[in-house]
Protein backbone atom coordinates (compact mmCIF):
# COMPACT_ATOMS: atom_id res chain seq x y z
CA UNK A 1 0.00 0.00 0.00
CA UNK A 2 1.82 3.09 -1.15
CA UNK A 3 2.16 5.70 1.63
CA UNK A 4 -0.37 9.28 1.87
CA UNK A 5 1.17 12.21 0.20
CA UNK A 6 2.73 14.20 3.56
CA UNK A 7 2.10 17.71 1.66
CA UNK A 8 -1.38 18.47 2.63
CA UNK A 9 -0.39 18.03 6.18
CA UNK A 10 2.95 20.00 5.99
CA UNK A 11 1.10 22.61 3.95
CA UNK A 12 -1.40 23.08 7.29
CA UNK A 13 0.95 23.29 9.53
CA UNK A 14 2.67 25.70 7.38
CA UNK A 15 -0.18 28.12 7.21
CA UNK A 16 0.64 31.41 9.76
CA UNK A 17 -3.06 32.56 10.19
CA UNK A 18 -1.78 35.20 12.34
CA UNK A 19 0.76 36.54 9.83
CA UNK A 20 -2.47 36.41 7.15
CA UNK A 21 -4.12 38.74 9.28
CA UNK A 22 -1.83 40.64 9.53
CA UNK A 23 -0.07 40.90 6.44
CA UNK A 24 -4.23 42.08 5.59
CA UNK A 25 -4.72 44.49 8.45
CA UNK A 26 -1.69 46.45 7.46
CA UNK A 27 -3.02 47.39 3.94
CA UNK A 28 -5.26 49.13 5.67
CA UNK A 29 -7.96 48.98 2.47
CA UNK A 30 -10.50 46.30 3.96
CA UNK A 31 -11.61 43.75 1.66
CA UNK A 32 -12.50 46.45 -0.85
CA UNK A 33 -9.27 46.99 -1.02
CA UNK A 34 -8.52 43.41 -1.56
CA UNK A 35 -10.70 43.49 -4.83
CA UNK A 36 -9.23 46.62 -6.06
CA UNK A 37 -5.66 45.45 -6.21
CA UNK A 38 -6.50 42.39 -8.71
CA UNK A 39 -6.60 39.89 -6.41
CA UNK A 40 -7.21 36.50 -8.31
CA UNK A 41 -8.35 34.10 -5.12
CA UNK A 42 -9.73 34.33 -1.49
CA UNK A 43 -7.02 34.90 0.64
CA UNK A 44 -7.22 31.65 3.29
CA UNK A 45 -8.12 33.55 6.14
CA UNK A 46 -11.94 33.59 4.50
CA UNK A 47 -12.49 30.14 3.96
CA UNK A 48 -15.11 28.52 6.13
CA UNK A 49 -13.92 24.69 6.55
CA UNK A 50 -14.44 22.27 8.80
CA UNK A 51 -11.39 20.27 8.59
CA UNK A 52 -7.95 21.37 8.72
CA UNK A 53 -6.52 22.38 5.25
CA UNK A 54 -9.67 21.27 2.39
CA UNK A 55 -10.52 23.92 -0.13
CA UNK A 56 -14.01 25.41 0.20
CA UNK A 57 -16.30 23.73 -2.32
CA UNK A 58 -17.27 25.25 -5.62
CA UNK A 59 -20.06 28.02 -5.14
CA UNK A 60 -22.89 27.08 -7.17
CA UNK A 61 -25.83 29.31 -7.76
CA UNK A 62 -29.05 28.51 -6.78
CA UNK A 63 -31.71 27.27 -9.15
CA UNK A 64 -34.34 29.55 -10.18
CA UNK A 65 -37.00 26.97 -8.54
CA UNK A 66 -35.28 27.43 -5.28
CA UNK A 67 -35.35 31.32 -5.43
CA UNK A 68 -38.29 32.60 -3.32
CA UNK A 69 -39.40 36.20 -2.81
CA UNK A 70 -39.56 37.60 1.43
CA UNK A 71 -40.28 40.64 3.00
CA UNK A 72 -37.96 42.37 5.10
CA UNK A 73 -40.78 43.43 8.41
CA UNK A 74 -41.25 46.91 8.57
CA UNK A 75 -42.48 48.72 11.43
CA UNK A 76 -43.96 51.96 12.07
CA UNK A 77 -42.81 53.14 14.85
CA UNK A 78 -45.24 56.12 15.48
CA UNK A 79 -47.75 53.68 16.48
CA UNK A 80 -48.71 52.92 20.02
CA UNK A 81 -46.04 51.47 22.08
CA UNK A 82 -47.35 48.29 22.88
CA UNK A 83 -47.80 47.62 19.26
CA UNK A 84 -44.44 48.46 18.21
CA UNK A 85 -42.44 46.49 21.45
CA UNK A 86 -44.57 43.76 20.14
CA UNK A 87 -43.25 43.97 16.38
CA UNK A 88 -40.01 44.59 17.25
CA UNK A 89 -40.27 41.61 19.34
CA UNK A 90 -41.89 39.28 16.82
CA UNK A 91 -38.98 40.68 13.97
CA UNK A 92 -36.28 40.62 15.75
CA UNK A 93 -36.60 36.96 17.20
CA UNK A 94 -38.32 35.64 13.67
CA UNK A 95 -35.96 37.79 11.67
CA UNK A 96 -32.96 39.16 13.73
CA UNK A 97 -33.42 42.68 11.59
CA UNK A 98 -36.22 45.05 10.51
CA UNK A 99 -37.09 48.48 8.59
CA UNK A 100 -38.11 51.21 10.79
CA UNK A 101 -40.93 53.74 9.41
CA UNK A 102 -42.94 56.71 10.93
CA UNK A 103 -39.27 58.37 12.76
CA UNK A 104 -39.80 61.68 11.28
CA UNK A 105 -35.91 61.70 8.93
CA UNK A 106 -37.11 62.78 5.92
CA UNK A 107 -36.25 59.97 2.63
CA UNK A 108 -33.72 63.03 1.33
CA UNK A 109 -31.41 62.52 4.65
CA UNK A 110 -31.67 58.76 4.49
CA UNK A 111 -30.86 59.04 1.02
CA UNK A 112 -27.83 61.41 1.43
CA UNK A 113 -26.42 59.24 4.33
CA UNK A 114 -26.74 56.12 2.34
CA UNK A 115 -24.91 57.55 -0.62
CA UNK A 116 -22.54 59.13 1.75
CA UNK A 117 -21.42 55.93 2.95
CA UNK A 118 -21.73 53.95 0.33
CA UNK A 119 -18.91 56.43 -1.51
CA UNK A 120 -16.80 55.79 1.33
CA UNK A 121 -16.78 52.39 0.77
CA UNK A 122 -16.26 52.65 -2.89
CA UNK A 123 -13.59 55.16 -2.75
CA UNK A 124 -9.54 54.48 -3.70
CA UNK A 125 -7.82 53.41 -0.39
CA UNK A 126 -3.59 53.72 -0.10
CA UNK A 127 -1.86 55.72 1.78
CA UNK A 128 -3.36 59.67 2.20
CA UNK A 129 -6.36 58.45 1.93
CA UNK A 130 -9.48 59.36 4.13
CA UNK A 131 -9.60 55.18 4.79
CA UNK A 132 -6.19 54.48 5.37
CA UNK A 133 -6.54 57.59 7.74
CA UNK A 134 -9.69 55.88 9.60
CA UNK A 135 -8.48 52.73 10.03
CA UNK A 136 -7.98 51.16 13.33
CA UNK A 137 -8.97 48.75 15.84
CA UNK A 138 -8.62 50.86 18.62
CA UNK A 139 -12.02 50.24 20.78
CA UNK A 140 -12.31 54.31 22.25
CA UNK A 141 -12.13 56.06 18.37
CA UNK A 142 -15.45 57.39 17.81
CA UNK A 143 -14.61 57.38 14.00
CA UNK A 144 -12.79 54.31 12.46
CA UNK A 145 -12.79 52.21 9.26
CA UNK A 146 -11.71 48.75 9.47
CA UNK A 147 -12.31 44.85 7.73
CA UNK A 148 -13.91 42.76 10.06
CA UNK A 149 -14.36 44.29 14.23
CA UNK A 150 -13.24 40.50 15.10
CA UNK A 151 -10.43 39.68 12.22
CA UNK A 152 -8.27 38.52 15.54
CA UNK A 153 -11.06 36.54 17.74
CA UNK A 154 -13.16 35.00 14.66
CA UNK A 155 -12.03 31.25 13.40
CA UNK A 156 -13.53 33.10 10.09
CA UNK A 157 -12.89 36.52 9.09
CA UNK A 158 -16.23 37.72 7.53
CA UNK A 159 -16.20 39.54 3.96
CA UNK A 160 -17.13 43.01 5.50
CA UNK A 161 -15.40 46.50 5.64
CA UNK A 162 -16.91 48.27 8.46
CA UNK A 163 -17.52 52.62 8.71
CA UNK A 164 -17.85 53.12 11.89
CA UNK A 165 -19.43 56.54 13.65
CA UNK A 166 -20.09 56.58 16.88
CA UNK A 167 -22.46 59.87 17.48
CA UNK A 168 -23.65 60.08 20.75
CA UNK A 169 -23.53 61.36 23.21
CA UNK A 170 -21.41 63.53 21.84
CA UNK A 171 -20.48 63.72 18.36
CA UNK A 172 -16.70 63.92 16.80
CA UNK A 173 -15.64 67.11 15.56
CA UNK A 174 -16.59 67.26 11.20
CA UNK A 175 -12.74 67.12 10.59
CA UNK A 176 -12.29 63.27 12.31
CA UNK A 177 -15.20 62.61 9.70
CA UNK A 178 -14.60 61.12 6.36
CA UNK A 179 -14.94 64.20 3.90
CA UNK A 180 -17.52 62.45 1.69
CA UNK A 181 -19.43 61.86 5.13
CA UNK A 182 -19.41 65.24 6.72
Amino acid sequence: MPASDPAPAAAAAAYDRTAELRARDATLSGVRGLVASGATHLPRIFHNVVHGDQEPPEATAPSSAATTTTTVPVIDISGSRAAVVDAVRRAAAEWGFFQVTGHGVPLAAMDAAAGAARAFHESGSGEGSDKARLYSRAPGRAVKYHCNFDLYQSPVANWRDTLYLRMAPDPPPAADLPEICR
